[in-house]
């Protein structure tokens, strides 16, 4: 080969190989365009489903706290009129007892004051619990006492010593009753 000839051939290559650097540089130049031209946003759409549950969890454990206060403050006022109610309750049931001694006004006045004790308590969600003569329920009653029976009363609820009261379904108070055992139960 001659030096002319080698000369071209040099000079092809260092072409060769500058075109080759300007290709790179092009593509790597575009893939630098393509980034900076789309540049990276924010996927609203997540961040809006998000941040929705987020509030919507927080409006529901509001919710339910406040239900919570609400019952609070009812059980509260609660446990304050019951024993001004049970103390009503009996002076009736003495009064009635006493024949002789009942006067009619302090019947209907003792009435009066537990028909609205009643109707109170009704708008409460509150009620007393029937449990005499009925088996006994640990779930709702405190034994006290246990009385010698006979086999049909066996495990029934023969007194009722404090008397239990609900409020929406769920023991507010329990009631404190004797329960007739049989002497072979012992």
């Amino acid at each position: 080969m001659s030096k002319h000839n080698k000369k071209h051939q040099t000079g092809y290559e260092e072409l060769a190989e500058e075109q080759a650097a300007e290709e790179q540089a092009e593509e790597m130049a575009c893939a630098a365009d393509e980034t900076s031209a789309q540049p990276q946003e924010p996927d609203y759409r997540e961040q809006y489903v998000r941040l929705y549950a987020e509030f919507d969890n927080y409006r529901k454990r509001t919710e339910r706290e406040k239900a919570a206060l609400i019952a609070y403050g009812k059980k509260d006022f609660a446990l304050k009129m019951l024993p001004m109610y049970e103390v009503l309750l009996r002076q009736q049931k003495a009064l009635q007892d006493k024949k002789d001694q009942d006067p009619q006004a302090l019947q209907d006045g003792m009435r009066m004051i537990l028909s609205e004790l009643d109707k109170a308590f009704r708008a409460e969600g509150i009620q007393k619990m029937d449990v005499l003569n009925k088996p006994y329920d640990p779930a709702t009653q405190e034994v006290v006492a246990t009385i010698p029976a006979p086999a049909d009363k066996e495990g029934l609820v023969i007194d009722e010593v404090k008397m239990g009261f609900m409020i929406n379904g769920q023991v507010l108070r329990p009631a404190n009753v004797v329960v007739g055992q049989t002497k072979e139960g012992k």
